[in-house]
């Protein structure tokens, strides 16, 4: 790509002219390098990036390695019960600490020359410690922000962000929806699965909430869901909600959520089969009618910008992104599930997950294969342009009536999922990130 018209910021990459019909994104968004790097240092070092759930630093000591763009950082449970995430490495000379990417250490001692550190992040040892070293002077540093909303955990390393709740805007409603399923709350089910995708991160936000791809990429999967239940063999919460794979015709509907937060729903035609059916009654007396619907009745993808989707389908998930160059991501997946659950339900939770998520799975893969495809062909710079106009004639601005019930004020609203109209509040907000404004 010509520097020049990176010099530019991201005006030139998107051709916003939604009164003409038009909306499109430059292909080399997906592509050059020199963008990569200014997405690094104007997106993910300066707005909330997701880090972990409380249910994994759930007790004193226990922490959580992750990163913030490049910068390795760990979340630490504190002896008070707070948290406090640090940057990852030592302060001597600038070893990662943490052992693994997931442990309990109430302190960490680093593996290169043995200094010591308290889970404050205070400094306590020095390998044959000269005479008036002052430690203090190499305590961890904390990063600028961290907070989070209804156990998931958020960090920022620019001290001006805004609030998380601002940030999170209307995306609350939808977190929310996955909270009050237990009482007790959420936990990360132990396991995970990280996997390469050849293509740029910004594919894989996309198409976590593009109902438009289903019925092509994931037609083998609803045709084996279909096949093995018509043998009787698969019953009850053995089941796999498929309906929404299978059909055109399913109610879905979508929402630019705004900040470049995106989601989408779907119609599950056999809800009794959802893990979360065995909760009915006992929601059914928490929570408000259209509450209960939403949760039970309707398959949700929730995109929270830039690196996480929480998903709630026949099972659910939270899928981290991590960004690596221009045309490569890791992805990482976690089963999270209500605290409290029967263990047919947690069964049929983990089953379905299987069945979808994992890349052993019959989705997953079928996914990073059209990813990879899509990233390869973005490469055709002689036809340059990606149109997301599908629907564009039928968008609601604001609220439909059903994020009015459920009381959410999305920027936007389409009353199919297959259309493209949540991607350019997505690509609206890229663009202000990547020319120095960070918020709406």
């Amino acid at each position: 790509m010509d520097s020049g018209v990176m010099s530019q910021g991201a005006s030139p990459l998107v051709d916003d002219r939604v009164a003409e019909g038009v909306f499109r994104v430059d292909r080399a968004v997906y592509t050059d390098p020199a963008i990569f790097e200014r997405e690094m240092d104007s997106i993910f070092a300066r707005c909330w990036v997701f880090l972990c759930h409380d249910s994994q630093v759930a007790a004193h000591g226990d922490y959580f390695w992750t990163e913030i763009g490049r910068q390795p950082v760990f979340v630490h449970r504190q002896k008070n019960g707070s948290l406090k995430c640090f940057i990852n490495a030592c302060s001597h000379r600038a070893a990662v600490l943490t052992p693994f990417r997931q442990g309990n250490a109430k302190t960490l001692t680093c593996r290169f020359h043995g200094w010591t550190y308290r889970c404050d992040g205070a400094c306590i040892g020095i390998k044959n410690e000269e005479e008036g070293t002052d430690r203090s002077r190499y305590d961890l540093r904390e990063i600028a922000r961290l907070d989070s909303y209804r156990g998931f955990v958020f960090g920022c390393l620019d001290a001006d962000v805004m609030p998380l709740r601002d940030w999170l805007g209307a995306a609350r409603s939808w977190i929310d929806l996955l909270a009050v399923q237990s009482p007790d709350g959420l936990e990360v089910v132990p396991g995970s699965s990280t996997y390469a995708v050849d293509g740029n991160w910004k594919l894989q936000a996309e198409n976590s909430v593009d109902g438009y791809h289903v019925s092509t990429v994931h037609r083998v999967f609803a045709n084996t869901i279909a096949a093995r239940e018509s043998k009787g063999e698969y019953t009850g919460i053995r089941r796999t909600e498929s309906g929404r794979l299978a059909s055109a015709l399913v109610p879905s509907a979508q929402y630019d959520l705004g900040n470049g937060h995106m989601a989408i729903w779907a119609q599950h035609m056999t809800p009794e089969v959802r893990p979360i059916w065995e909760a009915k009654e006992r929601l059914a007396q928490d929570l408000r009618p259209v509450e209960l619907d939403w949760i039970l009745n309707r398959g949700r993808n929730l995109y929270l910008f830039p690196n996480v989707m929480l998903m709630d389908n026949p099972s659910t998930q939270i899928r981290i992104v991590k960004p690596l160059a221009a045309d490569r991501a890791d992805v990482t997946v976690y089963c999270i599930a209500p605290k409290g659950e029967s263990d047919r339900a947690r069964a049929g939770r983990l089953r379905k997950f299987e069945d979808f998520y994992l890349t052993s799975g019959m989705a997953t893969s079928d996914d990073i294969a059209a990813l990879e495809s899509t990233h390869e062909g973005a490469g055709a710079v002689d036809a340059k342009w990606n149109d997301f106009n599908r629907g564009m004639d039928e968008v609601t601005e604001g609220a439909d009536e059903d994020a009015r019930r459920l009381g959410f004020e999305p920027a936007a609203s389409a009353a199919n999922w297959d259309h493209e109209i949540i991607y350019h509040g997505f690509y609206r907000q890229w663009q202000r990130m990547l020319n120095g404004d960070a918020q709406e």
